[in-house]
């Protein structure tokens, strides 16, 4: 058991060396050899990772999207790979990016709906912002610390890597997007930052333990979506702003939008709303990816929770 635990650390520390060579390498680059590098790392993952291409062919069996015209799953899937690819180098390209080359990524008009955050920051508390994993959601938490300095946190979930978790907080801090605050820690800091004035960036897309979620329509099928924030929203009677970003055609800028505050619902009885605010959140996010749907995270398994409801193993 000593043994395998000092390879697992020897492993760790080796990635993270790697990742640190690829970033130095990235940005040595022009934007626009790195970011076709970034889509050729995409390609060798595609190849490297079979396990994550079988997902996506499930996840789109058990979707109801419709992919576009003569498009293949592998079509599909290779768009998806090198969208994270670019992605990747998009993150590590961030730490060379001055405030204005980050304004310049959502301009001209790619900046959309900041009046929505203020309108709740001017309630005398902290706001929440939830978006998912689609398009570049970090380069858009940088974006949110310029308008807003010192205010911004994003809620994670510990990355099962060691080595790529911390290599991932110290980058995303170090580049200016804010602390993180893992959601392992319970309520207490979440609200300990909203009551600061700080705002809470949140992604809620990602597959929910049963005893943690509810299940949600997504995609033609339920889905067990994390229920903390609207059980946040509720508790404190705090509104929750809907997010989006998504990649230009272009492949360099982005556009980004903040639409209008989802309320608590404060006349249903507290399981109900629980439900109906996270059914809520998930119509907004699956309504982005079916826009974009090969910038999302389709290699994640969304539907590994099993539901009550249904009989056969997902």
């Amino acid at each position: 058991m000593a043994a395998i635990r000092r390879s697992l650390r020897i492993s760790w520390v080796l990635q993270k060396l790697l990742l640190g060579a690829l970033s130095r390498t990235i940005c040595l680059l022009p934007e626009r050899e790195a970011l076709f590098l970034g889509s050729r790392i995409g390609d060798l993952l595609r190849i490297l990772l079979p396990k994550k291409r079988r997902i996506i062919r499930d996840n789109l069996a058990r979707s109801d999207l419709v992919l576009a015209e003569r498009e293949s799953p592998q079509t599909f899937e290779r768009k998806v790979f090198r969208h994270f690819g670019i992605f990747g180098a998009e993150f590590f390209r961030m730490k060379i990016l001055s405030d204005e080359m980050v304004r310049e990524k959502f301009s001209p008009g790619g900046w959309e709906g900041l009046e929505h955050l203020r309108e709740v920051l001017g309630q005398g508390h902290g706001a929440i912002v939830f978006s998912g994993h689609i398009g570049n959601w970090e380069l858009v938490i940088r974006r949110m610390a310029i308008d807003f300095p010192g205010r911004t946190c994003t809620v994670i979930r510990p990355i099962k890597n060691p080595a790529v978790h911390e290599f991932v907080e110290h980058h995303r801090l170090a580049c200016g997007g804010g602390r993180s605050i893992l959601s392992s820690m319970g309520a207490r800091p979440l609200v300990r930052a909203l009551s600061s004035g700080k705002i809470l960036n949140v992604v809620i897309d990602q597959s929910a333990g049963a005893e943690e979620g509810e299940f949600v329509p997504f995609f033609g099928r339920l889905a067990c979506t994390y229920s903390s924030l609207a059980r946040l929203s509720l508790c404190l009677n705090i509104p929750v702003i809907p997010a989006l970003s998504y990649r230009l055609p272009d492949g360099t800028h982005h556009r980004a939008f903040f639409a209008s505050p989802i309320r608590p619902i404060l006349d249903l009885p507290k399981e109900e709303a629980v439900y109906s605010l996270t059914a809520l959140y998930t119509k907004f996010i699956e309504e982005a990816i079916r826009t974009h749907p090969e910038q999302w995270i389709w290699m994640h398994r969304r539907w590994k929770t099993r539901s009550p409801s249904v009989s056969t193993p997902l």
